[in-house]
C-alpha cells in the first residue's frame, strides 16, 4: 500500500479485529462476507512486511507473490461467489464466477512464467510483470468484480460496488503504475463497512 509499513500494519490490525467481531456475530449465511475484512487484513499485513524489506533496500518474492495471490486469484473468484450466495443464488451472477475463474487461471500462469519486478515508486509499491496484455487482464478483472456487484438484486451490494468502482477509478487516475497496491488498500478499508452491513442487516 501507499505511505508506509505502519499504514499497512495499522490497516491490517484494524481489519482483522473488526472482521473477527463481524465473523463472531454474523449469522451462518453471512459469515462468507464477514470473513472479507479478515482476508484483506492478512493481505495488508503481507504488504506491510514487503515494505520492511523495501525500506532496507531489498524485496521479498514470498510476500509479493502471497499479496498477489489474494489480488489476482482469491478476489476474482471470491467476490462474485459471495455475492451469488448472498443474492439467493441469482443465476445471472454465474457468468461472473466463470469470468473470475478465467482471471484466476490466467493470472496463475502469469505469476508462474513472467519475471516479477518489485519496486518502491514514490510512496507506493509497484508490482510489474512486463507483459503486453496487462490491460486486457485488468479489464476482465474489473468487469468480473464490479459486474457482480451491479448485477446483484441487493441495493446495498450495488452501493458497495459503486464505491469500489469510484475508488478503483481514482486509483487508476492518480496511481496508474501502482494500481494493484493502491486499489487493494482502498478496497480493504471499504471492506470494513461490511461490519455495518452485518450489524444492521434485517
Amino acid at each position: 500500500m501507499c505511505f508506509s509499513a505502519s499504514a499497512s500494519f495499522i490497516a491490517s490490525g484494524g481489519l482483522i479485529g473488526l472482521g473477527g467481531v463481524s465473523f463472531k456475530v454474523a449469522k451462518k449465511k453471512d459469515k462468507i462476507i464477514a470473513a472479507i475484512p479478515i482476508m484483506f487484513g492478512v493481505q495488508q499485513a503481507l504488504e506491510g512486511f514487503q515494505w520492511l524489506y523495501l525500506n532496507n533496500g531489498s524485496s521479498s518474492a514470498f510476500f509479493a507473490y502471497a499479496f498477489l495471490f489474494f489480488a489476482f486469484i482469491v478476489w476474482p473468484i471470491y467476490s462474485p461467489t459471495f455475492i451469488y450466495i448472498l443474492d439467493k443464488k441469482n443465476e445471472s451472477l454465474k457468468k461472473f464466477i466463470f469470468l473470475g475463474i478465467i482471471v484466476a487461471l490466467y493470472s496463475t500462469i502469469i505469476l508462474i512464467i513472467q519475471p516479477l519486478s518489485i519496486q518502491k515508486v514514490g510512496r507506493c509499491i509497484s508490482y510489474d510483470f512486463h507483459y503486453s496484455l496487462d490491460w486486457l487482464l485488468a479489464m476482465i478483472y474489473l468487469i468480473t468484480v464490479f459486474g457482480a456487484f451491479f448485477a446483484s438484486n441487493n441495493k446495498i451490494l450495488k452501493l458497495f460496488g459503486l464505491l469500489f468502482a469510484i475508488l478503483a477509478l481514482i486509483s487508476w487516475i492518480l496511481y496508474k503504475n501502482n494500481f494493484i497496491s493502491v486499489w487493494c488498500f482502498f478496497a480493504a478499508v471499504v471492506s470494513s463497512m461490511f461490519f455495518v452491513y452485518i450489524k444492521f442487516k434485517k
